[in-house]
């Protein structure tokens, strides 16, 4: 599977207070398993070893506030509980770049109107999106630091044309994700777990005696996975207490 990288941008289309925004952003992220670990008004004079999300809160100084969010995962629930918390609609900026092989990198930008919770996904033009495929060896070394320098230079460009100018860092957080570890009964099925956190939609279905995870991939592709009783009942399991996952499912 391919390692991910990637950044979002959530624009207030509306009138909206950095009260206001704060508290929804931290309910919404606080329902969605992140923890906080830092807030201020600058970075952490030293970052913690351990991964951490950076989150900021930015202000353009004309009135227009935008939510930053330093990975593409969690964006799009994160948009839609804090649409739905302000009740004002958003403008989401995603990009996000996919390793391949060690080598291969493809980088996709999207972009959506969200309003009171309803995601309706706008065409971003073409040339937003790069491959990459000159990763050097000394890069591969430190892949992270590398991919995101390569990646900052696709979001200003992204951002230039798509969305609002003159952001500023008005609040700094920083989040650690804190979800309730699963043991599943083969690598494939947590496998699939790991696809379902990345899905567009997924439906559990029976057809027949065979049950099949059906599920819309990034960009809207179809994949299907045929599973036992017993997987769905873990797959249920795992599905408790992940309110950004069932949202995605199709009933």
């Amino acid at each position: 599977m391919a390692k991910i990288w990637g950044t979002g941008i959530i624009e207030f289309r509306g009138d909206a207070k950095q009260p206001k925004i704060e508290k929804a952003l931290e309910k919404a992220l606080g329902s969605l398993g992140y923890e906080q670990s830092y807030k201020g008004k600058a970075p952490p004079e030293e970052e913690s070893e351990e991964p951490r999300v950076k989150v900021d809160i930015l202000d353009n100084g004309e009135g227009i506030l935008a939510i930053r969010v330093g990975e593409d995962q969690v964006v799009r629930d994160l948009a839609r509980l804090v649409s739905e918390d302000t009740k004002v609609p958003l403008l989401v900026l995603l990009t996000a770049a996919h390793l391949f092989h060690r080598r291969s990198v493809q980088v996709k930008c999207r972009k959506w109107e969200v309003n009171g919770g309803q995601l309706a996904e706008l065409p971003v033009m073409g040339h937003h999106d790069a491959d990459i495929s000159d990763i050097e060896h000394n890069e591969l070394r430190q892949i992270d630091n590398a991919m995101n320098s390569r990646l900052s230079d696709v979001v200003d460009s992204f951002t230039r044309a798509e969305g609002t100018q003159g952001f500023k860092v008005k609040k700094v957080f920083r989040y650690k994700r804190e979800i309730k570890s699963i043991k599943f009964s083969s690598p494939r099925i947590e496998r699939l777990m790991t696809t379902l956190e990345r899905c567009e939609s997924f439906e559990v279905v029976v057809e027949g005696e065979q049950h099949i995870v059906k599920l819309v991939l990034s960009g809207g592709a179809k994949s299907l996975s045929y599973v036992k009783a017993e997987e769905v009942v873990e797959l249920e399991k795992a599905l408790e207490g992940r309110p950004e996952l069932l949202r995605r499912r199709i009933e």
